[in-house]
């Protein structure tokens, strides 16, 4: 499998072809709570209405990584836990963004795979949003604070946890090497 970088989306591409129903990427859901008040009001002091999406991504990705403490939380996560904890791993990390995505209008939704981090490949999960004003889906990763996230995010499933239920069956089992590396 040879992996490429994501390339930052020129700010004037436009996504091709028939138009995309994004609507299921912006409801709210049990986990993802993004019509919440709290979600809500905590959105209307990170962003400014009239920011292009792009923007308002770059600003909810920095606040997330600012803002959570990183430490492992054995939990199934939420948004609106994670926001009034402000504590979580990777899992509370992608809900709380897509939640505050949600909220502000940009599709958005979560993936997982792994990273390579210190030399070796860890569970973790990230986001995808799409930002029409850079042209379509860009990952994000508000654990390393990157968007788009880099090479070493390799997805295996995305969707929310019951997705990422279907990768229990890979973990301890994966074997995975890197045999060639360009810069």
């Amino acid at each position: 499998m040879t992996i490429r970088r994501e390339s930052p989306l020129d700010p004037s591409a436009r996504s091709s072809g028939a138009a995309e129903d994004l609507s299921a990427f912006l409801k709210s859901t049990p986990f993802i709570q993004s019509d919440h008040p709290k979600i809500r009001q905590k959105l209307a002091e990170i962003i400014t209405p009239g920011d292009p999406d792009g923007v308002k991504a770059e600003k909810l990705v920095a606040w997330v990584h600012d803002n959570l403490e990183k430490r492992p939380v054995l939990s199934v996560p939420n948004a609106l836990e994670t926001l009034e904890n402000r504590v979580g791993d990777c899992n509370e990390h992608a809900v709380l963004l897509a939640a505050f995505a949600r909220a502000a209008g940009i599709p958005a939704e979560m993936e997982a795979g792994v990273v390579y981090l210190r030399g070796r490949f860890f569970y973790h999960a990230w986001n995808v949003l799409y930002l029409r004003d850079r042209g379509g889906w860009v990952t994000a990763d508000a654990v390393l604070g990157q968007m788009p996230a880099d090479v070493t995010h390799i997805r295996f499933v995305r969707g929310g946890a019951d997705r990422q239920l279907d990768l229990v069956g890979l973990i301890g089992r994966l074997k995975l090497d890197i045999l060639e590396m360009e810069r």
